[in-house]
């Protein structure tokens, strides 16, 4: 029974260890860009922005109706008409001396109608645009606002790298602060046992039991917070991914590995900042284009428009609908052509380009204070990431200097020839080394990814 439920239990952490996801950046952020809502909502803008070209590009197409038509008329219109056909016969008539002339009085009315109380009317149009000017730069416009659709897609994906890829530094920032708190406690733990046992011979204080003690729960203590650290870590990592929370994933980059791969020879001060490489730059240069097309729009509208018509046209109308024997189907056909042409429209326009011409105005301001925002981010982006890297340089030397003299000070109190305090001493100064190198690690992973971000780099 023992051994069944051994392999139970082997078996599920198994299937655990099986469900987890592992990750390394490059995947996790190819997660990201793949799964995030906001490149699946630009995907839809760009598809929707496919559309918009066609529905445009569809005014210029020829467009065909047709249509059935039927009425009756419970009371048929009547027109009353004079009777002129009685008075010229007897005009006639006296005139050939057929009848003696006489008086015939005043000329009698009578009603008469044009139409048949069923009217069944079939019907069939086409129409088609020849020439309107402000079309083509509209149908330019549809095409431009796709490519602007495509550089805020770029702006996104810049940001999800940012995002996914700080994250996932947290995380191995957080494990890499628990793998020296861990080290650190294996320590203090074979140090407090060497310790109790010299106190149990006499050779030493309570005191310094107490202290090590001390130092051995708060350095636990840690560990229990980061554990929680790094669980929130994880989850923001999701997030940022978009990947779901209730699933388990792991990342298995190397945090020094990534350090030393950091390099910042090549950075140089001097060179000129490309701001073109920046998605917002494009972005706003995209809507300055935009503006200067919807201005031309607006001016061809002072042109003529143009369009070509044909309609063609059967009426049915008879006091019996179904009696073949009264007048048939009556074809009528037209053709034409329509031209329009703006005379005065109040100054309309004219308000519309001024209005546009100052909104082109203030792109321009925008224009110049991103530029300058770019190359500030970057210029400090490079001097951010230059002092990081000779932050961690320095303190990892200071890390390596504060292990000797840890070293050293644990080595004389084992001897007889130093205190606890010095050992005490030694060990908050090498603590405090490791939390300055973690923390120069970060600032480096954290500087290296606004510098990407800064010069638009990958």
């Amino acid at each position: 029974m023992k051994n069944l439920l051994l392999i139970l239990l082997l078996t599920l952490s198994w299937s655990q260890l099986q469900a987890q996801d592992q990750f390394s950046l490059e995947q996790a952020v190819a997660y990201g860009l793949t799964h995030h809502n906001d490149m699946k909502a630009n995907d839809i803008d760009y598809l929707s922005a496919e559309q918009t070209i066609k529905e445009y590009r569809s005014i210029a197409m020829p467009k065909v109706n047709g249509g059935i038509d039927y009425s009756y008329y419970l009371a048929v219109p009547v027109q009353p008409v004079e009777d002129f056909i009685t008075p010229s016969v007897y005009g006639v008539l006296f005139q050939e001396e057929v009848i003696p002339q006489r008086d015939l009085g005043a000329p009698a009315t009578f009603e008469f109608s044009f139409v048949q109380p069923n009217v069944l009317t079939a019907s069939i149009g086409a129409n088609i645009q020849i020439f309107d000017g402000g079309y083509l730069y509209g149908l330019k416009a549809a095409k431009m606002y796709r490519d602007l659709i495509k550089k805020e897609r770029k702006q996104s994906e810049q940001e999800i790298i940012a995002q996914v890829t700080k994250a996932y530094m947290a995380i191995l920032i957080a494990e890499k602060n628990k793998e020296v708190i861990s080290q650190n406690i294996s320590v203090l733990e074979k140090s407090l046992s060497d310790i109790k046992a010299v106190y149990e011979s006499g050779f030493a204080e309570s005191l310094d039991v107490d202290r090590m003690q001390l130092s051995l729960e708060t350095l636990q203590t840690q560990i229990g917070n980061l554990d929680q650290m790094i669980q929130l870590s994880y989850n923001l990592l999701k997030f940022q991914m978009n990947y779901p929370i209730d699933k388990v994933i792991t990342v298995s980059d190397n945090l020094e590995v990534m350090v030393e791969k950091i390099s910042v020879e090549a950075i140089n001060l001097d060179q000129p900042v490309d701001v073109s490489n920046r998605a917002e730059f494009g972005v706003i240069e995209v809507g300055q284009q935009l503006n200067a097309l919807n201005l031309k729009s607006i001016k061809a509208s002072y042109l003529p428009t143009a369009n070509a018509f044909l309609n063609l046209q059967e009426s049915l109308q008879r006091g019996n609908l179904f009696d073949n024997s009264e007048a048939g189907w009556l074809p009528t056909a037209v053709i034409g052509v329509s031209i329009k042409a703006p005379i005065y429209d109040g100054g309309m326009k004219s308000a519309q380009m001024e209005n546009i011409r100052l909104k082109m105005q203030k792109t321009d301001l925008q224009k110049q204070d991103l530029s300058r925002v770019i190359q500030l981010q970057a210029r400090n982006a490079q001097l951010s990431i230059i002092n990081a890297r000779n932050t961690v340089d320095n303190t990892k030397r200071n890390l390596e200097l504060s292990q000797k003299i840890y070293d050293k000070a644990r080595i004389k109190f084992k001897e007889g020839v130093g205190s606890s305090i010095e050992v005490t001493q030694a060990e908050s100064d090498l603590y405090q080394a490791q939390s300055n190198y973690i923390n120069a690690l970060y600032d480096l992973l954290s500087a290296k990814t606004d510098y990407n971000l800064a010069l638009a780099k990958n």
